[in-house]
């Protein structure tokens, strides 16, 4: 009889130790510390030394502006300018348009990759999407003339050409 009352009085006098009283509960609630935050090692150019790391002007502070070639940035976005933006990432050089409805029955997307951070033409891929519209309502992917795409990325660099001798 012992052996079966004892562990339940072990656990009973283990719960009420705790248990705390009311009375002695805080009333009010301190919000915790700010974090430090601090750069980590992720986040520094590489080729830098630790001292880098800490305090004011370090590497990864001085990263503004476009990360791409910025004359091809500035023409693609114009060039682009007639269709709704989506996405427009300077450092990553991807911009990318929602869908473009030339007629009722037909709509188009736009993709565009800067990959290179000078002016060359195979620094650029243009990339086309287009769906047509059935006669039920349900769109469908359509084939795009490739020439579309040329036609595009030529309008791309010649705008960018344009920036750069007009020295913009």
């Amino acid at each position: 009889m012992i052996s079966k009352v004892f562990p339940i009085a072990c656990a009973a006098l283990m719960l009420a130790a705790c248990a705390s009283d009311a009375d002695d509960a805080p009333t009010t609630v301190e919000a915790p510390p700010a974090p430090v935050v601090t750069q980590t090692a992720q986040s520094a150019t590489p080729g830098g030394s630790v001292f880098d790391w800490f305090g004011p002007g370090s590497p990864a502070d001085k990263r503004t502006g476009v990360a791409v070639n910025r004359h091809l940035w500035r023409a693609s976005l114009d060039a682009l300018s007639f269709a709704p933006m989506e996405q427009a990432d300077p450092f990553g050089g991807i911009i990318k348009t929602g869908w473009y409805t030339p007629t009722p029955n037909e709509r188009m997307r736009i993709a565009v990759y800067i990959i290179d951070s000078r002016l060359r033409a195979d620094a650029l891929r243009v990339s086309v999407f287009k769906e047509v519209k059935k006669p039920t309502g349900d769109w469908v992917d359509g084939t795009v003339d490739p020439e579309t795409v040329t036609k595009l990325e030529n309008l791309i660099l010649n705008k960018a050409r344009d920036l750069k001798q007009d020295g913009d």
